[in-house]
């Protein structure tokens, strides 16, 4: 099964100290998605935003208590979408393009 990359290394930049990077880590598979068509690159979404829920849980924004789980989230999908093999990122970004309208 295609799973993309560890996650870890954007995890520790944007939790910065917030838990060690051992615990910061997930594996999205996506090898059963059709990234080309809106209801598989729907679910890819959905998959990233859990993963992104559970791993962004304590961020921190560096040297402060304040919160920064959007920060967080936002560069967990980013980096999710980076991992992807060129094809499937041109599927997936021509999905969500299709979806917008």
């Amino acid at each position: 099964m295609k799973t993309l990359a560890s996650l870890t290394a954007v995890l520790v930049l944007a939790t910065a100290g917030a838990a060690s990077a051992s615990a910061a880590d997930a594996r999205i598979g996506w090898s059963d998605l059709n990234l080309a068509s809106v209801a598989g690159a729907d679910a890819f979404d959905q998959r990233v935003e859990a993963a992104a829920r559970a791993l962004c849980r304590d961020a921190r924004r560096p040297g402060s208590r304040l919160d920064d789980r959007a920060f967080c989230e936002a560069a967990v999908r980013r980096e999710a979408v980076r991992q992807l093999p060129g094809a499937a990122q041109v599927d997936y970004a021509a999905s969500r393009r299709a979806a917008a309208y």
